[in-house]
């Protein structure tokens, strides 16, 4: 919601600008214009075409008019520091009037030579002329700039929102996963008969886990804290199931808690870990957490299954894309030795 009222400011701020630049532009016309005909008895087309009569002149000063709105583009891009923009680019456009101002004059006094001073009453009309010429060719190249930008911005929005859908697509699938609930009720089951207590604490981590998954159905990032809680009742899930041979340490200094993740993230790793490796008394999974100013590192060792679920990495691509959309970062996975490594951008 805040990215949206940020969006219509910025709107309502290049409509100001706009309408400010317009009403300039009438006083300008309106004002200035009949002056060129009253000292010379010459009109702004005639000032205007000794610049276009100069034809590398002409076609230099488009190209350069080019660059500057490209540089300013990849300087200040649009929907954000619009004020700074647009001033910049008002220096820019009359520094390069000027430039253009000094050429047609040097080409003027070098055809004739009769003791004119340089900078005559000549030179300010001269200039106004080609700020107008400048101005023009800079706004029709920023509009081109801004019309492909406004397409690009609505391809990658339409492309987040494909790329969320699946995430939350993905995310229920997680919830309702049959295997991992009949593997949870065979526990519950088993518990029932040999530990009661067991058997009430395991249910209210279940519970706990499916609230976290509801809890989620609006959410792109949460609390770090939040998620370890979240993977801290997971985990005593799969240690119930496995015993001993679910290993975890997990050691997150307490200054990161306030930090921001993808919802489920670290889950989804722990998840796959299982997913892809023989967990038994002979084969331990060990998995470890980690937490640097940048990454949260999941690392587990390998005892790969001969077909494991999830063998194509969907949910690892899906956690990956929901970074590069909303953080632009990125998720980096690999094989380091005999551990597989899963390094997620930590947003401080």
């Amino acid at each position: 919601m805040s990215e949206r009222r940020e969006d219509s400011q910025v709107s309502a701020l290049d409509l100001v600008i706009i309408a400010v630049i317009v009403l300039f532009s009438r006083v300008l016309i309106e004002q200035v214009m009949p002056l060129f005909y009253e000292s010379f008895g010459l009109y702004f087309g005639d000032f205007l075409f000794q610049t276009l009569s100069i034809f590398p002149l002409t076609l230099g000063a488009v190209l350069a008019d080019f660059f500057i709105v490209r540089a300013l583009v990849r300087k200040f891009p649009y929907g954000g520091r619009t004020i700074v923009r647009s001033l910049v680019e008002v220096a820019a456009i009359a520094v390069m009037a000027f430039a253009v101002s000094l050429m047609v004059r040097l080409d003027q006094y070098r055809e004739v030579s009769d003791g004119t001073p340089f900078f005559d009453r000549l030179f300010p009309f001269i200039y106004v002329s080609n700020l107008v010429f400048n101005a023009v060719a800079v706004l029709v190249t920023d509009l081109i700039f801004y019309y492909r930008w406004s397409n690009r911005r609505a391809v990658a929005v339409e492309a987040e929102k494909r790329a969320r859908a699946n995430y939350q697509y993905q995310l229920l699938k997680s919830e309702t996963n049959p295997h991992f609930l009949f593997n949870c009720l065979n526990v519950l089951q088993y518990l029932i008969h040999e530990d009661a207590d067991r058997a009430s604490d395991y249910a209210g981590k279940l519970a706990g886990v499916y609230r976290y998954f509801l809890k989620l159905e609006k959410s792109t990032v949460v609390m770090l804290e939040e998620e370890l809680e979240f993977v801290g009742k997971y985990c005593d899930l799969m240690r119930e199931r496995f015993g001993a041979a679910f290993v975890t340490d997990i050691d997150i200094p307490r200054e990161y808690n306030e930090a921001r993740i993808i919802p489920c993230a670290l889950q989804m790793m722990i998840e796959n870990a299982v997913k892809h490796n023989v967990v038994n008394s002979e084969n331990r999974l060990r998995i470890t957490v980690r937490a640097d100013s940048r990454f949260i590192t999941v690392s587990n060792n390998l005892n790969p299954k001969q077909q494991a679920g999830d063998a194509n990495g969907m949910g690892l691509r899906n956690i990956s894309r929901q970074y590069e959309m909303l953080f632009s970062r990125s998720v980096e996975a690999g094989k380091a030795g005999s551990e597989f490594v899963v390094r997620i951008p930590l947003i401080l």
